[in-house]
């Protein structure tokens, strides 16, 4: 009885600490975009983001110092949206910046 208990704790604290972050996440489309409206960070490493930079104006805040640059002060006050290699990766900046923030964050994966 307990062991279902302890269980089912953990199966409830994984689905909304990893995976609910993952399903939640809306696709940004760049077409009907208007930059003045969103925030972007860009979260690849500084290389990736050097050799295929993204269109629009962005902040490049590579994933690793994500975390410490949220504890420093305010992101933005604008719907954030996150520039990544993956969806995964989208998920896990996404999962950061909702600990700091109640906006919306959209994702784009650029390769």
């Amino acid at each position: 009885m307990i062991w279902g208990i302890i269980l089912f704790v953990l199966v409830v604290y994984i689905f909304f600490s990893y995976l609910l972050p993952y399903l939640k996440l809306k696709a940004f489309h760049q077409e009907a975009a208007d930059q003045s409206e969103y925030c972007m960070i860009d979260v690849r490493d500084y290389q990736s983001s050097h050799r295929n930079p993204f269109p629009f104006m962005t902040k490049n805040i590579p994933l690793s110092y994500l975390s410490r640059t949220t504890k420093e002060g305010e992101i933005c006050d604008r719907d954030i949206v996150v520039i990544a290699e993956s969806k995964y990766v989208a998920a896990m900046a996404a999962r950061i910046l909702k600990r700091k923030t109640d906006k919306f964050i959209y994702y784009v994966t650029v390769s």
